[in-house]
């Protein structure tokens, strides 16, 4: 049976972009509308927030890749998913704590993609850890397809350094 999580992540990008759409429109009396974006104070904090993530990422990349063992999939399971939780966590809460000071529909929708991204962070360590390397790659994917939808909620919130896809600058960060 397969997850959810993609009919999620296309419901969501679905609402994000039927947003972004309605925003180019014109209301009422045919003046133009736009997408709230959060407030500058949470704009502030939200980017702060994301670019001290972005270095925690690269670190956590180069320091897996400085590992003497070749890339297997547990070493892979160990050294970049485990420790990759707590992290996703505490931005979560972060971003999460912010939510009342942006005001803003889009940031909330930011902010509350980081519990998906949890959920299925969590289930792609179990399948490494059973070594069921069909269902890893099933979850990576469905967290590629989440990190699309995460960034553009962050762009119409206007937190452009959260404009980042995470899962894939840690993969890079692992190769140089």
């Amino acid at each position: 049976m397969r997850s959810r999580f993609p009919l999620l992540a296309g419901a969501l990008l679905l609402l994000v972009l039927g947003t972004a759409l309605s925003a180019c429109g014109s209301g009422d009396g045919g003046q133009e509308t736009s997408v709230q974006s959060a407030s500058p104070a949470a704009i502030k904090r939200a980017n702060a927030i994301c670019r001290q993530f972005r270095r925690e990422v690269v670190a956590l990349g180069r320091s897996a890749a400085s590992q003497s063992a070749p890339p297997t999939p547990q070493l892979i399971t160990e050294s970049l998913v485990r420790p990759s939780i707590p992290l996703l966590k505490r931005v979560s809460a972060r971003m999460q704590a912010l939510e009342a000071s942006a005001d803003s529909k889009s940031f909330t929708l930011y902010a509350n993609l980081f519990d998906p991204f949890i959920v299925l962070t969590e289930k792609r360590l179990q399948a490494g850890l059973e070594e069921d390397q069909a269902r890893a790659r099933g979850l990576e994917e469905q967290l590629t397809d989440l990190s699309v939808v995460q960034r553009r909620a962050a762009r119409l919130a206007g937190i452009h350094a959260c404009d980042v896809d995470f899962p894939r600058l840690l993969i890079d960060s692992v190769g140089g």
